[in-house]
């Protein structure tokens, strides 16, 4: 078998760190315009989490497959999505991820769902941001306190990094680990902010825009829901423009008329009200 070839059964295998060798070695030797071989490079980095080996190997792999190779390209386009999110170039991340969400509606390919709901992680995680720079704006000793948890964060992650270099965990070990000191902190984070809401101060509570207010389409709040036959909701107009294009359901991929639309009029008033008493999640 060739490099590749081999890089292919060990991912299978959950070897990652050996799938990435036999990768780069194929890239050395004789497949460094071949833009599968980096796009395997960069899926089996994110599962290493090597986000910025993936990021690089996705963007190569994109620039190989050019523009005329939409459709091949789709997967390198939602890889560098994924490799990008996790370093905080969520405007970037969210781009790439609708560019490969649009390829998919277009060729009809069944990962649209997958993409949407990373598309969908994407812009909670940029309201987020967006509403962690408001309260560590308005109150600077909250500021103070989550740069201490972020800190520790750090050195709990460059304590496993150090362990796993030394060979005393393995790969699934260290991602676990890693993933359980995020969540803890993202708990703890949460425990503060809730510590430092002032209820008689409304701009002291933190900001969430529910799912249920958000178009699986454009991923926009919605404000003129209609349901499908299969029950979901979606915005009236882009739901028509996507049935206009393809006339097939967006997540079933059945074909669907206009007529079967029913306007959805209890969400579209759970909708109005939310967005009368919180103007501000029409620029989420």
């Amino acid at each position: 078998m060739s490099f590749r070839e081999q890089g292919n059964e060990h991912f299978k295998a959950g070897e990652y760190k050996e799938a990435e060798a036999l990768y780069t070695q194929a890239i050395a030797e004789h497949s460094r315009s071949d833009p599968k071989v980096f796009a395997n490079r960069a899926l089996t980095r994110l599962k290493l989490q090597d986000w910025p080996g993936a990021e690089s190997d996705a963007r190569k792999a994109i620039e190989l497959y050019g523009p005329k190779n939409k459709q091949a390209a789709m997967k390198s386009h939602y890889y560098l999505a994924q490799a990008l999110l996790p370093q905080r170039h969520v405007r970037e991340a969210l781009e790439e991820a609708k560019t490969a969400y649009a390829i998919c509606i277009e060729t009809r390919d069944s990962s649209a769902e997958l993409i949407g709901q990373f598309i969908l992680k994407a812009k909670q995680a940029q309201w987020q941001a967006k509403e962690t720079a408001r309260l560590r704006d308005l109150n600077e000793t909250l500021a103070l306190v989550e740069d201490l948890l972020n800190q520790q964060l750090q050195r709990d992650v460059q304590s496993v990094e150090e362990r796993f270099a030394k060979g005393e965990i393995g790969e699934t070990g260290k991602r676990e680990e890693i993933e359980e000191f995020e969540k803890e902190t993202e708990s703890r984070r949460s425990i503060v902010r809730k510590a430092f809401q002032d209820p008689s101060n409304p701009e002291s509570m933190e900001r969430v825009v529910p799912d249920w207010l958000i178009d699986p389409i454009t991923f926009e709040v919605m404000h003129d829901p209609v349901v499908t036959p299969t029950g979901v909701s979606f915005e009236r107009v882009s739901l028509l423009k996507h049935i206009k294009q393809t006339g097939l359901d967006p997540l079933t991929r059945l074909p669907i008329r206009p007529d079967q639309l029913i306007p959805n009029v209890a969400l579209k008033n759970a909708c109005n009200e939310f967005l009368e008493k919180n103007g501000w999640a029409v620029d989420w």
